[in-house]
């Protein structure tokens, strides 16, 4: 893949990514601190899941500058804004950080980030709705979308010959395998779009009327989760991880997952993995459920770093560039709607995910998505999630967690 890449192009790139920056004016580290979503430490097999692609994208974007020196460090999702705050107020915060749109928007809240300025043409080719989610309610742009990743469903297929088409199906199936899911509200939204409860989150957060069709959706919803915690064989865990270990271990046969963990469960499983769409609710029309892995600068750049670290986050958010990475690692969706349309149906749940970016493009513009309103606003994310647990865990009914829910996103709109 490297071999074919032309250096002509590189130079040609290069002219045009770095003209405007005054030439290249020396050699600069630039610092790279990228999250994964672990609580326990670093180990050797972490960095070995993103050498391939990182390796290359830094050896590229040395073609363009020899003068780049990326350093990259991983570093866990906990603790990780305590971590940036630390090192920023020491003055020696990264000059870049790859991570989720949620965590740059908590970093950008407390200060620990710069926005990003981005022209009329740099934003053509994203769409408006993965803007949304890197866009503070003071309108400022926290970060760079880059990659997506989609939510899946993955599989053990020596234990579960077919997976569930639809939340039916799931229920009957986990008779006789077991199913997990993660309780976080990042990890469940797709069964709240599943039963169509977001137009009533949208409306409680406008002060509008929520009718009754809209309000019973949301208890729908909360019934569902309820009766599954209820069944014998479908499992609720904490995190991701304990979900990817489940499956590995062979203690859960199917397990919501995404697709920036599938060369991990690949690398343990073998042929033995299965991916399939997320089941589908009442509603007719799946629709993709996506993470954004964003690039935001840090504070403590100097004026070269700053420039250097800008040249390599224009160069990774050019369209071949996206195109040539998402091909080679299998894993993500191209940010970029013209690259995102060639490598669709390469990358698993790439199709649904590419209708994503029509209907987004079809909505009317300036209108924010719901999920964004709701992951950009913690105390509107907080909201849900704190329903969502009661209700599990039988504090509260669905009826009354559906009213708690509308009631507190009116009052914190």
């Amino acid at each position: 893949m490297n071999a074919a890449l032309n250096r002509s192009l590189f130079a040609g790139l290069a002219c045009c990514l770095l003209s405007g920056c005054a030439g290249i004016e020396g050699p600069a580290v630039v610092d790279i601190v990228r999250t994964i979503e672990s609580s326990e430490g670093i180990t050797s097999d972490d960095y070995e899941q993103l050498t391939d692609i990182s390796d290359l994208v830094f050896r590229q974007i040395r073609d363009l500058d020899p003068q780049i020196h990326p350093q990259l460090t991983l570093f866990t999702s906990r603790n990780f804004v305590q971590h940036i705050r630390q090192r920023t107020e020491s003055g020696f915060g990264p000059d870049l950080i790859i991570t989720d749109s949620e965590t740059a928007l908590d970093l950008y809240d407390q200060k620990l980030i710069d926005p990003i300025q981005l022209t009329e043409q740099d934003r053509q080719d994203t769409p408006q709705s993965l803007l949304d989610l890197v866009t503070a309610k003071d309108g400022a742009l926290v970060g760079r979308p880059v990659n997506q990743f989609v939510q899946l469903a993955c599989f053990n297929k020596s234990r579960l010959a077919k997976p569930p088409g639809n939340l039916q199906e799931l229920a009957q199936s986990s008779d006789d395998a077991t199913f997990g899911m993660a309780i976080q509200l990042k990890d469940l939204f797709w069964s709240a779009e599943a039963f169509n409860a977001t137009p009533a989150f949208q409306a409680a957060m406008d002060g509008s009327s929520i009718d009754e069709t809209s309000r019973a959706r949301v208890t729908s919803w909360l019934h569902w989760l309820v009766g599954s915690s209820y069944q014998q064989n479908i499992r609720f865990l904490n995190t991701q991880r304990e979900l990817r270990q489940g499956l590995i271990k062979g203690e859960l046969d199917w397990i919501t997952c995404w697709s920036s963990n599938l060369k991990r469960l690949r690398s343990k499983m073998g042929d033995n993995l299965g991916i399939a769409a997320l089941p589908q609710g009442p509603v007719q029309h799946r629709k993709a459920s996506t993470r954004l892995e964003v690039w935001v600068l840090g504070r403590n750049s100097s004026q070269l770093q700053r420039r250097k670290a800008l040249v390599m986050l224009k160069f990774i958010t050019k369209p071949w560039a996206q195109k040539t990475y998402a091909l080679m690692s299998a894993s993500s969706m191209p940010v970029s709607q013209k690259a995102a349309a060639i490598v669709a149906s390469k990358i698993p749940g790439g199709s649904e995910a590419l209708n994503n970016y029509i209907q987004n493009d079809e909505q009317p513009t300036g209108k924010v998505r719901v999920k964004a309103r709701i992951f950009r606003d913690q105390m509107s994310y907080d909201t849900i999630s704190d329903a969502l647990l009661d209700t599990i865990y039988d504090v509260r009914t669905p009826k009354e967690s559906t009213e708690q829910i509308l009631q507190d996103l009116k009052e914190t709109r």
